[in-house]
């Protein structure tokens, strides 16, 4: 990794941490990242929620660096938040030569998670995502992809829990959909770091399966703000490494 993109990435993790200390009374920081599983806990209501990071992603033919991958969460109502994403990144293509490299954003992401039930008993926390991905902001896509997914969650003692997703998408250009998955275990090791180890994959209609592992862990400087990293691997196709790591930071409106 350049020294450019860990200084941005430095550098947006100063910003967010340098009012944190006065922010103690905000409700337990709860994020989407950074595992592929998104939670189905929504964000207090009248809160913003900025979660950012950096990912390398290596494979045989082409290697993908993610500059900012950032995702606003805007608490609306009680059971209801709007989400706002967009990620930059380089791709470069290893088999040409020279080797080619593509800068730009990804399509603009607008989407809403809604709260549909509370844990009880056996029964799982359950939320509905679903985001639109607006082609406005890059230079690579021409159409509007849709995705809609499930989010669950088990607590299985007082440090640990499952959650798991269901979903599926289309990218308004592929002849079909593109079904997932994802199961992520986490481990709270005490009240400020977790651990994390997560199953995940993507499903297109038409194409070979994708399947992936990861694992990673959190560490909470305050209520409101989080560091995470992780690592990764593709099980049977690329990229064979996964590396990343963000924070989160929340903040009242």
């Amino acid at each position: 990794m350049k020294y450019k993109e860990v200084y941005f990435l430095g550098s947006m993790l100063l910003l967010a941490y340098s009012g944190y200390s006065q922010q103690d009374s905000i409700p337990e920081l709860i994020t989407d990242r950074p595992d592929a599983t998104e939670s189905s806990i929504l964000i207090p209501k009248s809160y913003f929620q900025l979660e950012l990071g950096s990912q390398f992603l290596d494979g045989s033919d082409q290697e993908e660096l993610t500059y900012g991958s950032g995702l606003l969460r805007i608490g609306v109502l009680d059971n209801l938040e709007f989400r706002l994403g967009l990620d930059y990144s380089r791709l470069t293509l290893k088999n040409l030569i020279p080797q080619e490299e593509v800068n730009s954003f990804s399509p603009l992401l607008l989407g809403f998670k809604i709260g549909i039930a509370e844990e009880k008993g056996i029964l799982p926390e359950i939320a509905l995502l679903s985001h639109l991905y607006l082609p406005y902001t890059s230079e690579n896509y021409n159409a509007t992809g849709i995705d809609l997914r499930m989010a669950f969650s088990h607590t299985l003692s007082e440090r640990s829990g499952i959650s798991y997703n269901l979903g599926a998408g289309w990218d308004g250009m592929s002849d079909g959909l593109q079904y997932i998955y994802t199961v992520s275990y986490g481990y709270s090791i005490n009240n400020n770091l977790g651990w994390y180890g997560e199953i995940y994959g993507d499903l297109p209609e038409n194409l070979a399966a994708t399947h992936y592992l990861d694992s990673g862990f959190t560490y909470k400087l305050a209520s409101n703000f989080q560091l995470d990293a992780y690592i990764g691997t593709a099980i049977n196709n690329n990229p064979k490494l996964i590396l990343g790591a963000g924070f989160s930071y929340r903040t009242p409106n």
